[in-house]
Formats: structure tokens, C-alpha cells, sequence
């Protein structure tokens, strides 16, 4: 079944046009979700924002703190003319396919990768 999700169409004050995409998915303990903000190519990430239900404090909460959530800006979700969702990988780890990626939160594997999942499941 294809989810169909609204797309907010953003107009900073200097004319610069952004989309505003929604994502969400399952962290460890529940659902996760965000908003993923992409520049007019459609493909360079401006700014991401995740925020969960119950993830653990100090572990996979982590999404919502800005250490996180700051390492998606300037990606590329496509890459030889090929969509490429963001990888989470743990630190000192690299995509073998040259994917874009972010360092993933330590002790906050499930939610790492659910965020990956989410990204994949919803931007695709």
C-alpha cells in the first residue's frame, strides 16, 4: 500500500523556496516521526526534525536533540541520478555505495535504524 503524505511548500524571506516532507515509522519503544526540509533541487537536505513517543532518555530520545538532527543538513538524497535515502550508521562506519550518512546515536541502535527505515519508507 503507497502512503500519500502532504508536501508544505516554504518561502523563506529571501525568496529561497523549501519542501517540507513529513516522515514517521517505529523507534524501539513506539512510533517515531519528523519533517525532513529539502532545497528547491530536491535533493540537498536544509534541515531535518525528529521527535518520538517514548524512546529512552539519554539513548534512542536522542533523535530529538539537535547533535542529530543538525548531521542531515547539506546531504543528498540522490546521488548519480539515483534516489538515496540517508544512511544512520554507527560511528567510524561507511556506506560501501557512496550514500550520503549520518553517525548513528550509541546505545540507540533500533532507533538509529528506524530512523534510516523511516526516511527510506517515507522519501522514497
Amino acid at each position: 500500500m503507497q502512503m500519500k503524505l502532504p508536501v508544505f511548500v516554504c518561502t523563506l524571506e529571501n525568496g529561497e523556496v523549501k519542501y517540507i516532507l513529513p516522515v514517521y515509522g517505529a523507534g524501539l519503544w513506539g512510533p517515531i516521526w519528523g519533517y525532513v526540509a529539502v532545497n528547491n533541487d530536491g535533493s540537498t537536505i536544509y534541515g531535518a526534525y525528529f521527535s518520538h513517543q517514548g524512546e529512552t532518555p539519554g539513548l534512542g530520545a536522542e533523535i530529538a536533540k539537535p547533535d542529530f538532527q543538525t548531521q542531515f543538513e547539506g546531504k543528498e538524497l540522490y546521488k548519480d541520478g539515483k534516489f538515496r535515502a540517508i544512511d544512520v550508521m554507527k560511528a567510524g562506519q561507511k556506506p560501501a555505495d557512496n550514500t550520503d550518512y549520518v553517525n548513528a546515536i550509541s546505545g540507540g541502535t533500533v532507533t538509529s535504524k528506524g530512523v534510516e527505515a523511516m526516511l527510506k519508507k517515507c522519501l522514497t
